[in-house]
């Protein structure tokens, strides 16, 4: 079943934001899914100082189809009536709908529609946007020629990409298409500010994060504070107790020498 990738890249968001952001990008990505009546298997959620990134798998390729009965008018109403109902639900012919009976109104004629569901791309295409409009951040900003019109987006730094793309295993995921304030989705992101700034070209979920790893970005949060945690007992291991009784040594021979002198 394809997933969905989506990346929101801007300047560097506060370190404070990070982690509450990526899991209000993840709770209201996935409610307007289910509330569009798609399910899907799993989704989380990843934050850096630039970027907010969801990855969902297990999508379905559009919304099921729906079957829905819509009651008509009265068997021997009026052309004009029959004509209205045969309109509204897509029939040619009153032939084509049913006639059920009511015990206490009579016969009257019965329509059973067949609602096909939409790609998922599209309703993506809708969602996200408004997703990105709302989204609530404790402190926002306008930037730009735009800033100076109400309704322009706030974001808490100024957003510069949107990555974007949906699809299956053994296929090429497309971009989902949409832009907010000129912001088109794409499928580029980008690695470290300074080590790895170039432009990076990907659509699915492996290579993205595999790309930004070889740019210098640790995605995962959790990953990225173990990193840190194992090079600082390593530095602490290799030149903090020997450093501590160096610049003891030190200070008792400036001392001892300070002596002699006076």
């Amino acid at each position: 079943m394809p997933d969905l990738l989506l990346e929101l890249f801007s300047e560097e968001i506060p370190a404070r934001m990070q982690r509450q952001a990526a899991e209000d990008l993840k709770r209201f990505v996935t409610n307007a899914l289910v509330d569009a009546n798609l399910v899907y298997e799993g989704a989380q959620a990843f934050a850096t100082p630039r970027r907010l990134a969801l990855h969902i798998v297990g999508l379905p390729e559009a919304q099921p189809s729906r079957r829905e009965e819509r009651k008509g008018p009265r068997v021997g109403a009026p052309a004009g009536a029959v004509q209205g109902f045969l309109k509204s639900v897509g029939l040619s012919r009153i032939e084509d709908a049913k006639i059920v009976s009511d015990g206490k109104k009579g016969e009257f004629y019965l329509a059973v529609v067949e609602k096909p569901g939409r790609a998922t791309r599209e309703v993506l295409a809708e969602i996200l946007p408004a997703i990105i409009r709302a989204f609530p951040w404790p402190k926002s900003m306008r930037w730009g020629a735009a800033s100076a019109k109400p309704e322009a987006l706030r974001w808490v730094r100024p957003l510069h990409a949107i990555l974007c793309a949906f699809g299956g295993p053994l296929e090429r995921p497309e971009v989902v298409s949409f832009a907010v304030d000129g912001v088109e989705a794409g499928d580029v992101t980008y690695g470290h500010r300074f080590m790895a700034p170039q432009a990076l070209h990907v659509r699915r979920f492996e290579d993205y994060a595999a790309a930004l790893l070889k740019a210098k970005v640790v995605l995962d949060a959790e990953r990225r504070k173990e990193i840190i945690l194992a090079d600082a007992k390593n530095l602490t291991l290799a030149h903090g107790p020997s450093s501590s009784r160096t610049r003891a040594c030190s200070t008792r021979s400036r001392a001892s020498s300070n002596g002699r002198s006076s």
